[in-house]
């Protein structure tokens, strides 16, 4: 029953907030609901019975098919439990922390957010991840359509509801086939695996279906467009919770309900990690193409999630539990960078890396933090990123030495355009940069930051205790 509060009360606290539209921003709602739910996690994980990890009532019956509420919080949806948690805790103390004028409506369409999230990470049954995996969209295509930046933010953010919605379409597509032809007990994820596993040849075109609704969600080369212009869309926030937890939507859908449904069938497309593969290399050469910092973080997202992605269809130990780690590490590295842009674009009126130049001498300790992050996003040793990319690409080499080459290749133009956008930013003359921005850094934003590249240096020394947690 205590793993439903992990949806039940952000979704509580975010419909409440939705009612005080007039009233002041209560913006540390958010933070107190994300501290409470990750001190919640660690307690029930503390206790020697591991049964406060599973949590199960009949929901509804579909086609005389039982449709529980089931929600399990151990192995890889459990890290994933933590990661969207911490991070929105992060994300809430500092927003709460800096001058930022949005609505209570912001937050209150967060906190539903979080709670799909929330829900597709725990959610043990097929019907009830499916309905969790729609109940996210919601919120998203509001807070775009509300908040967004631009003139041309509805019409994208119509591409990115029907670039969802389609993949999604391809899933349900396959559920209903599964209720209606397969007819397993239950829609519980054993009993669906039990059905799928016997009927090989019709499950073929059925696999391919929910890949599709997966490969769109994280996103992989071709359908990943709809991507960057939405992150450069939407506000900073909304984008941190796009690119640390929402990509990692569909990853763990991959591990899941793809390769969990369909393991004698999921070898006939792994075409597609040549695919995925491609698209490493040519997000990569984007990004080292791109000016615009946000397109260069949102292209990086890309080629990072695509190594994730092919590591995680190698077969081999080493290289699915770094894919794992790798998920965790991305989320948190990607949350610094995101938030370090943030501060510079309200500070500095950053918005490509040629618009300023010299932060280094100007602002030395956002500069260091800054620096970390960028180290960490191409994999420097004593960072966490470091751990779990050289796990999944020693795995890769024993799988296919090719396809290790061009990986390698994404990872050393990985550190061309980090290290181009760091040097352009911090380093040089300082340019356009001006005398009433000199101004001392406000300590909520510089702590959150610093707590975040201490973790980052920590897991990178010390990754024992995520493997430890997925080894339960």
């Amino acid at each position: 029953m205590l793993l439903s509060l992990f949806i039940i009360l952000p979704l509580i606290v975010g419909v409440f907030m939705l009612l005080m539209k007039g009233q002041k921003p209560q913006k540390w709602f958010g933070a107190f609901v994300a501290g409470a739910l990750i001190a919640l996690f660690f307690s029930i994980s503390c206790k020697e019975s591991g049964l406060e990890n599973f949590y199960q009532t009949q929901w509804f019956h579909f086609n005389n098919i039982k449709t529980y509420f089931a929600l399990n919080a151990s192995g890889l949806g459990g890290l994933m439990l933590i990661l969207s948690n911490f991070t929105y805790l992060a994300l809430f103390i500092y927003l709460s922390t800096t001058k930022q004028k949005y609505t209570n409506t912001f937050y209150g369409l967060l906190l539903i957010t979080l709670a799909g999230l929330n829900g597709v990470f725990l959610a043990h049954d097929l019907i009830l991840f499916y309905f969790f995996w729609e109940l996210v969209l919601i919120p998203v295509y509001f807070l775009i359509g509300l908040f967004g930046l631009g003139k041309d933010k509805l019409r994208i953010n119509m591409i990115f509801f029907l670039y969802t919605i389609f993949g999604s379409m391809f899933m349900l597509g396959g559920i209903v086939y599964i209720g209606f032809f397969l007819k397993p007990v239950s829609f519980l994820l054993e009993d669906v695996q039990q059905v799928t596993a016997a009927a090989y040849t019709t499950n073929t075109a059925l696999a391919l279906l929910f890949l599709i609704a997966f490969v769109i969600k994280i996103p992989i080369f071709p359908f990943h467009t709809w991507q960057p212009t939405i992150y450069k869309t939407s506000p900073t926030p909304l984008t941190v919770v796009l690119s640390a937890l929402m990509a990692k939507m569909g990853l763990f859908a991959i591990v899941t309900w793809y390769l969990g449904l369909f393991p004698e069938i999921s070898h006939l497309f792994k075409y597609i990690i040549y695919i995925a593969i491609i698209g490493l290399v040519y997000a990569s050469l984007i990004a080292l193409s791109a000016n615009n910092v946000k397109k260069i973080i949102a292209y990086s997202s890309i080629a990072h999630l695509a190594l994730i992605f092919v590591s995680l269809f190698s077969e081999l130990s080493n290289g699915i539990t770094g894919a794992y780690f790798q998920m965790f590490s991305h989320g948190l590295v990607v949350l610094g960078l995101w938030l370090c842009v943030d501060v510079m674009e309200k500070k500095y009126h950053l918005t490509d890396i040629k618009s300023i130049s010299g932060l280094a001498k100007i602002n030395p300790t956002l500069s260091i933090l800054f620096m970390i992050f960028c180290l960490a996003n191409v994999a420097l040793p004593l960072t966490s990123s470091f751990i779990g990319e050289f796990m999944m690409l020693s795995a890769l080499f024993i799988y296919n030495p090719i396809i290790c080459v061009i990986a390698c290749l994404g990872v050393i133009l990985s550190a061309v355009y980090t290290l181009r956008l760091s040097s352009a930013l911090l380093f040089g003359e300082v340019k356009n940069i001006k005398h009433k921005d000199l101004k001392k850094n406000s300590f909520g934003p510089i702590a959150v930051l610093a707590v975040l590249a201490i973790i980052i240096i920590v897991l990178g020394v010390y990754p024992a205790p995520i493997f430890n947690f997925l080894a339960h």
